[in-house]
């Protein structure tokens, strides 16, 4: 089943989120969640994800922390209706190499 979560960020770019702030091992890879699909303009403030589930999709703050992106305070998340997936693989794009977490990665 495939979700797709927007996320819009206030006070951080899209580049400095997925840098400082998303998780590249999250915690529900292979346990639950299929993949993560990342797109999103390095200079703007929208993320979009595609996450494949091989179950139900949880809502979806559940689902953007399970994924490795937490909502850092300000943030919206805005989900599209969960669709089935054809796909089967288990894949993710790597985040970065991090540094220490930027100070607007702090969930509200």
């Amino acid at each position: 089943m495939l979700q797709i979560l927007i996320l819009k960020l206030d006070g951080i770019t899209a580049v400095d989120y997925l840098t400082w702030c998303r998780d590249p091992d999250p915690p529900a890879l292979e346990y639950g969640l299929r993949s993560i699909n990342v797109d999103a303009d390095p200079l703007g403030e929208t993320i979009t994800a595609i996450l494949d589930w091989n179950q139900p999709a949880p809502p979806p703050a559940a689902a953007a922390a399970a994924a490795g992106l937490p909502l850092p305070t300000g943030a919206q998340i805005h989900a599209l209706t969960p669709v089935e997936s054809p796909r089967t693989s288990a894949t993710q794009e790597k985040a970065p190499p991090g540094g220490p977490p930027h100070a607007s990665c702090r969930a509200a």
